[in-house]
């Protein structure tokens, strides 16, 4: 059994550190999860980025307020269009196995995660800020679970493969 505390010495027997099993043909489950909680969260951020252009802008404040709230809103806006496009395309060379495509995606879920909260708390986004990094965190959980990382090292040659 796993220790509680981590250590310098890994136990063989832990689930979470090692893929034991054999890269088949087929991408793994976690990494299909993943690709799908992507599709979901660039729809989300699709329809959140067209919302908040069609909204318009609040009534009832200062022309520096205003001002402030336009640009704050409309960067959230479409860097949301934008990042749900990037991923869904580097989204798409994840069943291929692409190592390249999970760099880009990562950086595309901290920017889109960042953008999202920074949109909530300065207060030109709603909730569905929220649901969005949740799902974007959910499917970075499962781009990098164990069958996921040996279907990708597999797939792109890993320089890495055969050590231990």
């Amino acid at each position: 059994m796993a220790g509680m505390f981590p250590t310098l010495v890994s136990d063989p027997n832990d689930r979470n550190r090692r893929f034991i099993g054999t890269v088949g043909d087929t991408w793994p489950q976690p990494l299909r999860m993943s690709y799908w909680l992507y599709l979901v969260a660039a729809v989300f951020m699709l329809v959140t980025g067209m919302l908040m252009i069609a909204a318009g802008m609040p009534e009832g404040l200062s022309a520096e307020a205003l001002q402030f709230f336009r640009t704050n809103m409309y960067l959230v806006a479409v860097g949301n269009l934008v990042l749900a496009v990037c991923i869904t395309a580097a989204a798409s060379f994840l069943q291929q196995g692409s190592k390249r495509a999970r760099t880009v995606l990562s950086v595309c879920v901290g920017l889109a995660m960042f953008l999202n909260f920074a949109g909530f708390f300065v207060k030109v986004s709603s909730w569905a800020g929220f649901v969005i990094v949740f799902v974007l965190a959910f499917a970075v959980f499962f781009m990098f679970r164990p069958a996921s990382n040996a279907f990708i090292a597999e797939r792109s040659g890993d320089p890495w493969l055969g050590l231990k």
